[in-house]
């Protein structure tokens, strides 16, 4: 990425591409790019401020992609970890905060409740236990949960503290309640029609940093445990710097997976920018900063 220029960059106008060459911006890489550039006061930590608050929906929420359909995603939480990490506060973020308290999973309405708990059976999950949807009017999913969970868990200024409680409360339960019987998570449910789906490096690792401010338990170090040993095997970039970031979090050592980590950064075939951006933040982990780690 040094060497590219900047009128070529995927990071020029303070936005990031889904991959480099592409020019349709995403929100995705764009936040970890942020989060990244979090330190530096420079002009591109604050262009990515910029398109970032340029993006918001009228409604608080973040689209995937700039210029996409008017509903909010998934990842309105990233967009606010990263902004709240970049210090910055104020009308955009109070909206975006009251989305996040507003915004659940369809489980929760009492009709869909009804539903999967009576007719429908064949995914085994607690309807009472929600968190946050990828889109509007669908079911809760484990990561755009972990980001809302994150950007609450961070936020500078705390609107309605007792539904702040309340909706990270039901959060941390959703997360217990989807995950995989051995340990950590997939995408949504850890059984489906009576079998136990295995689950996923990064999502794994990204649900354990949301709940790297709870109490420890036996789920949390059984998937912590899986998490360590799998990634043993990982070449893969992105999973292994999540997985990086959440085993550091939690203070166990990762000083093998970092070098095998600083020599696939030398890759040329890393094209995906958010990758790019997870890698950053792991990598900091070799000088003792990790922004997902807690202060006890």
């Amino acid at each position: 990425m040094s060497n590219t220029r900047v009128g070529q960059s995927p990071v020029a106008k303070g936005r990031l591409a889904v991959t480099h060459g592409s020019s349709q911006a995403a929100l995705e890489p764009s936040c970890l790019a942020l989060l990244a550039l979090r330190s530096d006061k420079g002009p591109a930590r604050d262009l990515a401020i910029r398109f970032l608050l340029h993006t918001q929906n009228h409604d608080g929420g973040w689209p995937a992609f700039a210029d996409d359909d008017p509903g909010s995603s998934g990842l309105t939480g990233l967009a606010l970890f990263a902004l709240n990490q970049c210090g910055i506060t104020g009308g955009a973020t109070d909206c975006g905060f009251q989305l996040l308290l507003n915004l659940r999973g369809w489980e929760s309405h009492w009709l869909w409740r009804w539903k999967f708990k009576t007719s429908d059976r064949h995914v085994r999950f607690d309807p009472d236990k929600f968190g946050w949807p990828w889109m509007p009017e669908t079911v809760s999913w484990v990561v755009p949960t972990d980001y809302s969970l994150l950007a609450l868990n961070a936020s500078i200024k705390t609107p309605s503290p007792d539904q702040v409680r309340f909706r990270v409360r039901r959060g941390v339960e959703m997360l217990f309640d989807r995950i995989c019987p051995q340990g950590g998570w997939n995408a949504g449910n850890g059984v489906v029609y009576g079998q136990p789906l295995a689950p996923h490096l990064d999502t794994t690792a990204v649900a354990l940093l949301a709940l790297r401010v709870e109490p420890s338990n036996g789920w949390v170090t059984a998937s912590l445990d899986w998490l360590q040993h799998r990634v043993q095997t990982c070449f893969a970039p992105w999973s292994l710097a999540w997985a990086i970031l959440a085993i550091d979090a939690y203070g166990r050592p990762t000083t093998q997976l970092l070098t095998l980590l600083t020599d696939l950064a030398d890759s040329d075939q890393i094209k995906d920018c958010a990758t790019f951006g997870v890698m950053v933040l792991a990598l900091d982990c070799a000088f003792g900063r990790n922004i997902f780690r807690v202060t006890e």
